[in-house]
């Protein structure tokens, strides 16, 4: 029997997330510090995202409702559970103006936030709370048949080696429904959908159509003359930079999210008894060092060709004719979604 090592799964809301930074279509020259410009087409979008979304507070009080719902869902399955409400202490945010992700600064410290960011140096500096799962007495004292009846019960059942294998050659993200994922998965859809109508209007069938339009906006970008002329020029000042198999800025990053897999062998097969071995400090330093260089280089090229803002000024047009061509269908959903009441879809 094979074993993994261990891996992170996206769940739905964090993919729905990276979509929706996908769709801002905003940037600034970096380094500039000044607030990133909100296209016409991300408008829409963000009227759709509850402002209080990610606050510690607001994600707090949510842990305490899903909780709670967990502990009735798993009542109903014939198990006891006790909300575990202990603050994991993960949640780190920071003031608009205290970090500037844009800047050659943030490049030189983090490179591009995968190996060090600063949140994992704001949780490291804090005091960790001691952990007692309220839960562990009780699951202590279950059979093992017992144990695997309340890990589907509260997780959901897990794939089978062999479904894991089919998901990972098939390059998709594991996205199992809320409903195949126990009391917690539901309970989590159920609480963190409450301020997430951007997700519920992915899933409308009603805007299926508009949603993948969206998506040929941006293909329609980047096949642009202007962009690939721009992506060209980019490209070239790398090549000279030491980096020549990059053609886009998303190269750069990918190259060092890929190396960091390979590196920690997140999607490594471990042998029977075998035991994850977490990389050495100095192959770690040698990963850092690479993303450090190859973000501050992605900088300076960018920062030559006056990359970010002239990539928003193409954007910012092609969202304007797209919202222009589907105003009667964005502003029907947001008519159905938005969660604000001074609604974004007036006049742009």
């Amino acid at each position: 029997m094979l074993r993994r090592a261990p891996k992170a799964l996206l769940p739905v809301t964090a993919i729905a997330a990276a979509l929706a930074l996908t769709l801002a279509g905003c940037s600034s020259k970096p380094g500039s510090g000044k607030e990133l410009e909100e296209g016409p087409l991300q408008k829409y979008m963000s009227a759709m995202w509850d402002d209080s979304e990610f606050s510690e507070e607001k994600y707090a009080e949510q842990d305490r409702e899903i909780e709670d719902l967990v502990a009735v869902c798993m009542q109903d399955e014939g198990f006891e559970y006790k909300p575990n409400v202990q603050t994991s202490g993960g949640f780190v945010s920071f003031d608009d103006d205290e970090i500037d992700f844009n800047s050659k600064e943030f490049a030189e410290q983090y490179g591009y936030g995968a190996m060090t960011n600063p949140w994992n140096e704001q949780a490291e500096q804090e005091e960790p709370e001691e952990y007692v799962d309220p839960n562990g007495d009780y699951y202590e004292s279950l059979s093992e048949s017992e144990r695997m009846a309340w890990d589907e019960a509260l997780y959901g059942v897990q794939p089978t080696e062999e479904e894991w294998a089919e998901i990972e050659a098939s390059g998709e993200p594991y996205m199992p429904d809320p409903s195949e994922q126990g009391c917690y998965g539901t309970a989590n859809d159920k609480v963190r959908s409450s301020t997430d109508n951007y997700q519920e209007a992915m899933e409308d069938p009603e805007f299926a159509e508009l949603f993948e339009d969206m998506q040929n906006v941006y293909m329609e970008m980047e096949s642009s003359d202007e962009m690939q002329k721009l992506n060209s020029d980019w490209a070239s000042c790398m090549a000279d930079s030491g980096y020549p198999d990059f053609k886009t800025p998303a190269d750069g990053a990918n190259s060092i999210y890929e190396a960091q897999q390979e590196l920690f062998g997140w999607n490594t097969e471990l042998a029977e008894g075998e035991d994850y071995k977490e990389p050495s400090k100095d192959e770690q330093d040698k990963l850092k060092k690479l993303e450090i260089e190859t973000a501050v280089a992605d900088f300076e090229c960018k920062d030559k060709f006056d990359y970010n803002d002239k990539s928003s000024k193409f954007m910012i047009d092609i969202e304007q004719k797209f919202v222009d061509e589907n105003k009667a269908k964005l502003d029907a959903m947001l008519a159905k979604y938005s969660v604000k009441s001074d609604s974004k879809s007036e006049e742009k």
